[in-house]
Formats: C-alpha cells, sequence, structure tokens
C-alpha cells in the first residue's frame, strides 16, 4: 500500500509542479507562444498522463481490496460497510 501512496504522491507532485513551470514559463514570454512554453506544456502534459495513471492504479488498490474484504468475510457484507470505500476515494475522471 505505500508504494501505491508513494507513487501517487510523488506523480502528484510532479504534476504540480510542472503546472508551476507552464505559469511561470508564460508569464516570462508575456503570454507569447515560444519553445520554451511550449515545451512546458508538453512537459504539463506528459506529468497529468502520468499522474491519471497513478490514480487509476491507486482505483484498482482500492478495489481489489474492498473485493478482497468481502470475499474474506465469514459474515454477511452490509452494503453501507461497502458505501465508506466509495465515499473514500476520489474519482479524477
Amino acid at each position: 500500500m505505500d508504494k501505491v501512496v508513494d507513487s501517487l504522491n510523488n506523480a502528484y507532485q510532479e504534476f504540480v509542479s510542472a503546472a508551476g513551470d507552464v505559469l511561470e514559463t508564460t508569464a516570462s514570454c508575456n503570454g507569447e507562444t515560444t519553445a520554451a512554453a511550449d515545451a512546458a506544456l508538453e512537459n504539463f502534459k506528459k506529468k497529468w498522463e502520468t499522474f491519471r495513471a497513478a490514480c487509476d492504479q491507486a482505483d484498482e488498490f482500492v478495489d481489489s481490496f474492498k473485493q478482497s474484504i468481502t470475499s474474506n468475510t465469514t459474515f454477511p457484507v452490509n452494503e453501507d460497510m461497502i458505501d465508506i470505500f466509495d465515499n473514500a476515494v476520489v474519482d479524477f475522471d
């Protein structure tokens, strides 16, 4: 689980940093399109895709965890128990 959380955190930090780079580059170019601005935007797009992939990985982990809990119980699982997991995960789509 730590690996999934670390991966998600790292991808998020890189995404936020790339967003800051776009803002700084655009500001320094006075809003004009330059090679530096294009490169910053391309890096931002890559970091966005990496972040989305990390979110998908975390979502898959949570889903498999939910499934293992429900399949390994010897008592009936109440739907309210499953809803706890659904409300605890943020969906970025």
